[in-house]
């Protein structure tokens, strides 16, 4: 897996190597500018402390996202059990639904895009009946790789703010996990697809190490904002 990427590195930094330090200089004012814009957008609504977070969705029966933070908001998208959602808004007033008092959480940065779900159907904490793999996983000894499990079986890892990846999906049986990669950046076909046997080493719910079929051990600590 790991070989994969590491070429896919190389291609990106020998097609880049003929880029002026104006062009750079000009990408990292960009790059100031949207995290000046991300701040300020976030600090004007005036809703959230300790914002954008990981969640996951605790109702068994799944749950219906609503445009916006009511039940007669107009339905969304449908969350399955154990699904990760990136949140970024808590509404500041509480709402009673069916005698449980919660807050409206929304997802999706910008206000156009939100969807909304009531706090009681959502933890920080992934349901303890699943599998510790699902969510988001940074590499500790490479803060800007990730590595994703999401709870329908689809597996991506890469290089946070980069297209830099490749994806596919996982399965899981005892504490072997089985990765099958069939696509990468620009939306190109591994064929045949590439498949790796990793063994887990569950430290505790957050901290996970993976041991490649070239043993190469990558050691993985829980992302909780998404970023």
């Amino acid at each position: 897996m790991k070989k994969i990427i590491v070429i896919l590195v190389c291609i990106i930094l020998l097609s880049s190597c003929n880029k002026n330090n104006k062009i750079q200089d000009n990408n990292f004012v960009d790059n100031t500018i949207v995290e000046q814009v991300r701040v300020e957008q976030i600090q004007n609504d005036n809703e959230i402390q300790d914002f954008p977070k990981l969640m996951y969705v605790t109702s068994r029966e799944g749950f219906i996202t609503r445009s916006r933070p009511s039940l007669s908001g107009d339905l969304r998208k449908t969350l399955s059990y154990g699904e990760m959602v990136q949140v970024f808004l808590k509404q500041n007033d509480l709402d009673t639904i069916d005698g449980v008092d919660d807050y409206w959480y929304a997802i999706g940065y910008y206000r156009s895009s939100r969807s909304w779900i009531y706090g009681r159907y959502l933890s920080e904490e992934l349901p303890e009946d699943l599998p510790v793999i699902i969510g988001r996983w940074d590499d500790v000894d490479n803060e800007r790789q990730y590595y994703d499990f999401s709870i329908d079986n689809s597996y991506g890892e890469g290089y946070k703010d980069t297209d830099i990846g490749v994806w596919g999906t996982w399965s899981l049986d005892g504490n072997t996990l089985m990765l099958t990669l069939d696509s990468a950046m620009n939306y190109v076909t591994i064929d045949p697809p590439d498949i790796d046997y990793v063994q887990i080493n569950i430290i505790d719910r957050n901290n996970i190490n993976l041991q490649f079929s070239n043993n190469e051990i990558v050691k993985l600590t829980r992302n909780t904002t998404g970023w």
